[in-house]
């Protein structure tokens, strides 16, 4: 199916267990009992992945972190397949559930975090009245272990009227994923559904679109000289630089959402000498595809005029996640997202972000895509990350319910 894009506007035993049919004929409470029992391994094993600093760089991190999913994966019972990462350390883990039905589901999940080495020892997990806390305990260790537990949950109903659940661990979410791009993809291009644990907002919210991101890198050559004695024999590469910069700011657009954000600038080395060398680099985010294109060209125009005649300017744009626009199939998603939840007498909010995630490459593939249906929580990448825990059972519920409707879907 095409994506068609639209304006933007463990460890219990449980009593009974049902037979395998359709998804209509199970009963939402029991459900929701079920997946409130499954809080506690929940926790469990989010403390078990927060426990561990796991650094996008890190590699002894990534790899005791994942030594702890593929346990899990196929403590359920699923086949693992372990993908060296195309750059950098680790390895991807991909787990796969085979159904009865025809329905390809794909789960992403991301084992990186962006805090340093040995963060745990000052920030350890740890659970109050009404969070749990921890660097990744929402980021997306949270949302691995959610998407284990909706695994599990659909195991003890029974239901295996999907066609396969797909679990993707990534190792590198947090730096591009350029280490799991291609797998993503290739995936993506596989499977029909794509489920993004990505966490939900505070408000608990799922994400109806999200930006490509990219990245303006500008350097300038000049000519080093004295700064007193002789600065006139100089070509100061920080004044070109500057004068870029305001130019090359201007290339954003509020009305389509496109935003250029300078926020790395070097220049010099010792306070005494005229810069020879500067250079810059720039945020970039796009709601639309072609607005990559229209930065390439007006990044050229603007670098091929220096204002300092004696410097060299040279700037391109490097695109990261492609953008991932309001659609169709993610929003008749999100109605059916929305409808589940109401079940249980919850509202499900709904928004664009300007955040990339990995649904960005499943979307940009055609595979309609729901992200942020990882834990609800709030503080991500701050040593106070936290996840809601009297949400947690409704976002397990959630994702499980949605597998069971995705699978018996006509769409």
């Amino acid at each position: 199916m095409r994506v068609t894009p639209i304006p933007a506007a463990a460890l219990l035993a449980l009593c009974t267990v049902m037979p395998a049919a359709p998804a209509a004929q199970f009963d939402s409470q029991n459900i929701l009992q079920r997946s409130q029992q499954l809080v506690e391994p929940f926790l469990d094993l989010d403390r078990r992945l927060v426990t561990v600093d796991s650094p996008s760089h890190y590699g002894p991190g990534i790899a005791q972190v994942g030594t702890i999913v593929e346990q899990a994966m196929r403590d359920l019972g699923g086949e693992v397949e372990v993908v060296k990462a195309r750059v950098g350390p680790g390895n991807n883990l991909v787990g796969r559930w085979q159904g009865r039905g025809h329905r390809k589901i794909l789960l992403l999940g991301h084992m990186d975090t962006v805090f340093k080495q040995d963060t745990t020892k000052t920030t350890p997990f740890r659970i109050d009245d009404k969070r749990a806390y921890g660097p990744g305990v929402l980021d997306d260790k949270g949302g691995i272990a959610l998407a284990l537990m909706s695994i599990r949950l659909l195991q003890e109903l029974k239901f295996d009227d999907y066609g396969s659940v797909t679990l993707l661990a990534t190792t590198d979410e947090e730096m591009r994923s350029l280490g799991s791009r291609d797998l993503i993809l290739e995936l993506g291009k596989a499977h029909d559904y794509a489920f993004v644990l990505e966490f939900g907002t505070p408000d608990d919210k799922v994400t109806t679109w999200r930006k490509g991101v990219g990245y303006l890198m500008v350097e300038v050559t000049g000519k080093a000289a004295h700064a007193g004695a002789d600065s006139a024999q100089g070509c100061n590469a920080a004044i070109e630089l500057a004068h870029q910069m305001l130019e090359l700011s201007t290339l954003s657009d509020k009305e389509k959402e496109t935003s250029v954000n300078f926020t790395i600038v070097q220049a010099g080395e010792r306070g005494n000498i005229i810069p020879e060398k500067a250079r810059a680099q720039a945020d970039v985010r796009v709601l639309y595809p072609d607005e990559f294109d229209r930065l390439d060209r007006d990044v050229s125009r603007i670098a091929s005029k220096s204002f300092l005649p004696c410097s060299r300017v040279e700037a391109r744009v490097e695109r990261g996640r492609p953008p991932f626009p309001s659609n169709r199939d993610t929003n008749a998603l999100i109605s059916k997202a929305q409808s589940i939840y109401r079940e249980i007498g919850l509202d499900l909010g709904a928004e664009g972000s300007g955040g990339g995630t990995d649904g960005n490459y499943t979307a940009s593939v055609g595979t309609a895509t729901l992200d942020a249906l990882g834990p609800v929580g709030g503080g991500a990448h701050t040593l106070n990350e936290y996840i809601e825990l009297e949400r947690i059972a409704p976002r397990i519920y959630l994702l499980a319910r949605l597998m069971m409707e995705v699978s018996s879907d006509g769409h």
